[in-house]
């Protein structure tokens, strides 16, 4: 009885302090849900960013180019449902010329989501700008144009060494 006595007397003492510790343990482990934050707007403008280019080097009028691109965009208006509209264009600044590319919705019509995802665009056939030239260095740019007029920023690719 004794022994009960003091345990019962020293268990009263500590209660408020386990109570505490258990309150400030449950508290601090607390904290607030990233996951729940608002997404931070997306621009309505397409950005657009170089993910590769393949190869470094080709033979005229031989070989392909493919470059990789990842696009975002804030309203999800890229690409035209008529194949007669052009919504990419790649430059070749050596003379300069542009090749128009048609791309199809890449979010269904009439609906305002923002997307993102990549794109890989094949450009054939590239040739030499002087036909006597052991090899050039051609650089291409990119830009887009979503259905709501507004052009994405140009991207400028890395050098490609063009071979006879």
């Amino acid at each position: 009885m004794k022994f009960f006595f003091r345990t019962h007397i020293i268990s009263r003492k500590l209660r408020p302090s386990v109570f505490g510790l258990l309150s400030l343990i449950i508290i601090s482990s607390c904290k607030k849900d990233k996951g729940n934050d608002p997404i931070p707007p997306v621009s309505t403008t397409p950005v657009l960013e170089l993910v590769s280019v393949s190869p470094s080097s080709v033979h005229q009028l031989s070989d392909s180019i493919t470059f990789l691109i990842k696009y975002t965009d804030g309203d999800g208006d890229l690409g035209y449902e008529s194949a007669d509209s052009m919504s990419l264009y790649l430059t070749d600044t050596r003379f300069p010329l542009t090749m128009d590319y048609h791309i199809q919705p890449l979010s269904p019509v009439g609906t305002s989501i923002s997307i993102t995802g990549n794109l890989s665009v094949v450009l054939h056939n590239t040739i030499l700008k002087n036909s006597s030239s052991t090899s050039e260095s051609a650089v291409f740019e990119i830009k887009m144009r979503d259905r709501s007029g507004h052009i994405s920023n140009t991207l400028t690719c890395p050098a490609i060494t063009v071979l006879p």
